[in-house]
């Protein structure tokens, strides 16, 4: 009796192990459905971390920028000094006034020497919509580019094109002039790519009479800045749109 209640036990412990073993058909079911849920959510898991990563920077450019504005007007003073109005850019005046007003502000700026730039080639910069930036991403009369310690590319232009057009609308002369409302764009992870503006690639304006920084485009209705700041538009707008939702990048974002 003692016997056959050992031979029992042994034949209900081997039924057990054989019923809690998985077959190969269960493991790989099973490893296919992990499969599945990982396709489906690690890329919406990257795509918010890298959202939350492009905010955080924009967050702390937009700051820095506001400080260095106000620290170098107290300063130096008023940048009309070196920024004639309606003057004609020259490397000298351009070089004192970025000597002067931006860089000693920013820890070991990297300057791009004259004429070159970080980038492969010149027109580095893509608009959202797919479309090529035409203006030369690089250091001239009239505009610097630099990167920061953090690694981020900025490219400030004092110039503006002050142009002369016939009775058709054609454009016969062009003449850069200083301007002391300035475009800046801050490329946020340098060189690498996509360097497209809303994605990377982010535009701001520093008006050196009221002593701000505020994105480009903040001051225009919702509607502009989103007809802009969308999958066919521009994208310089788009930092203005990040900082009206919130500093959030929101579901109707062009990410």
């Amino acid at each position: 009796r003692h016997d056959t209640n050992l031979n029992s036990k042994s034949n209900l412990l081997r039924m057990t192990r054989k019923r809690a073993a998985f077959t190969l058909a269960e493991v790989l079911i099973t490893l296919g459905i992990i499969g599945i849920v990982a396709a489906v959510t690690i890329p919406t898991l990257v795509k918010n971390y890298e959202k939350r990563v492009t905010v955080t920077k924009l967050k702390k450019v937009y700051s820095t920028l506001n400080q260095i504005m106000l620290k170098s007007f107290a300063d130096n003073g008023p940048a009309t000094q070196y920024l004639s109005a309606g003057a004609v850019v020259d490397a000298e005046t351009t070089n004192n006034f970025f000597n002067t007003y931006w860089l000693p502000y920013f820890r070991s700026p990297h300057v791009a020497d004259y004429g070159t730039t970080f980038y492969k080639r010149s027109g580095a910069y893509h608009l959202l919509n797919g479309v090529s930036n035409d203006v030369f991403i690089g250091t001239s009369d009239g505009r610097i580019l630099f990167k920061d310690a953090s690694g981020n590319i900025f490219l400030i232009r004092v110039d503006y094109w002050d142009q002369t057009y016939d009775s058709l609308g054609n454009s016969i002369s062009a003449i850069a002039r200083y301007n002391t409302t300035q475009l800046i764009w801050v490329d946020l992870n340098g060189e690498r790519e996509p360097n497209t503006f809303g994605k990377d690639l982010f535009a701001f304006v520093a008006d050196f009479s009221a002593n701000n920084v505020v994105p480009s485009g903040y001051g225009l209705s919702d509607t502009k800045i989103n007809n802009n700041c969308k999958k066919d538009g521009r994208g310089h707008y788009c930092a203005a749109k990040i900082m009206k939702d919130g500093w959030k990048i929101k579901d109707d974002y062009p990410w």
